[in-house]
């Protein structure tokens, strides 16, 4: 489960230019409003992450009660991207006096479970929920790429002077075909899906030979990507009708992504045994500069997306396979924010 309420550290505060009573406060790669004194730099505090759902059962969060919506039977406030007095501030932090359950915490423990926090997730339509034959395969891993913003710890490590490359974040809904031990299968995001005529995932896995090809292919592979077109999201690239575009391709046996160059060698084996294969844009390769910061990479978020003039972010991809990260556009975000 994604941690969305942990133990964090204030950064630095700055000014909100005409505001008295609020500042910004730098929490790892995120910035948000919090009452002007509460923190001082080095403090603890609790850091809620955009997408939460905070019950509205817990008087702690009943400043937000102005918020609060219905969701799967549950009242409760939503965090998403805003802009306060026109400072853009992600997520909520909060001072550890308010929970005192939380004592003996130290930094970086999720307590995600503990505050009864639960991740928003808009509902699915009909035709892309489909019937359901059981979760993801455990030996498939679920998508969900990390925030730069959380990562602030593994710039040095993992991302300075090292080479990725850049792909497009399309806005759909994520996509696997797959085939495991001889088993063919199309899963949503969290689930696997009975084959039906009346779901969208099937369908275009069946009109693109997918399902075919990766089971010509003869290799335990999970094929991933997002599914785009009308119906999904709000469709930002107006496509007419759906389709698939690949992302990413999963070496069941290995437990490992391939890099760029193995991924391009597949696909290009897929196309020749029948598959349609889209792909997500990319920009090529970047090398990140020893001194990249989260602000750095996060500029890099905003452009061109496949149709439209606006992307919803970029995946960075290391060139290795081996690790990855998204940067979303802070304009995207806002934009789309009562999704």
């Amino acid at each position: 489960m994604r941690s969305l309420a942990s133990i964090r550290v204030a950064g630095e505060n700055f000014p909100i230019v005409g505001a008295d009573l609020i500042t910004a406060t730098r929490v790892d790669g995120w910035v948000c409003v919090t009452q002007k004194g509460e923190f001082n730099v080095g403090d603890l505090g609790v850091y809620f992450e955009i997408d939460s759902f905070l019950p509205g059962t817990d008087k702690r969060f009943s400043f937000l009660e102005k918020t609060f919506i219905n969701w799967l039977g549950n009242v409760g406030a939503r965090l998403r991207t805003i802009k306060l007095r026109g400072q853009v501030s992600q997520g909520l932090f909060l001072p550890m006096r308010l929970f005192p359950e939380l004592d003996g915490k130290v930094v970086g423990d999720d307590v995600t479970e503990i505050l009864n926090i639960q991740k928003w997730e808009a509902p699915v339509p009909t035709q892309l929920a489909g019937e359901v034959t059981g979760k993801m395969r455990s030996v498939i891993p679920i998508t969900d790429e990390e925030r730069i913003q959380n990562l602030i710890d593994k710039i040095k490590t993992h991302i300075a002077g090292q080479t990725f490359e850049k792909t497009i974040k399309l806005d759909g809904t994520s996509m696997t075909v797959f085939c495991h031990e001889g088993q063919l299968g199309v899963a949503g995001r969290n689930w696997e899906l009975r084959e039906s005529e009346a779901n969208t995932l099937w369908r275009v896995a069946r009109k693109n030979k997918l399902i075919e090809a990766v089971g010509s292919l003869g290799k335990n592979i999970a094929i991933r990507g997002e599914l785009i077109g009308e119906g999904i999201q709000e469709n930002n690239e107006k496509l007419v009708g759906n389709d698939f575009y690949l992302f990413n391709i999963w070496d069941i046996d290995k437990q490992e992504y391939l890099s760029p160059e193995d991924r391009e060698i597949v696909v290009a084996e897929l196309v020749n045994l029948g598959a349609k294969i889209n792909q997500v844009p990319t920009e090529g390769f970047i090398v990140f500069d020893e001194n990249v910061t989260v602000d750095d990479i996060l500029s890099l978020a905003d452009g061109k997306s496949l149709f439209s003039p606006n992307r919803e972010g970029i995946v960075f991809k290391r060139k290795d396979g081996k690790f990855s990260f998204k940067a979303i556009s802070n304009w995207y975000l806002l934009k789309h924010a009562n999704r």
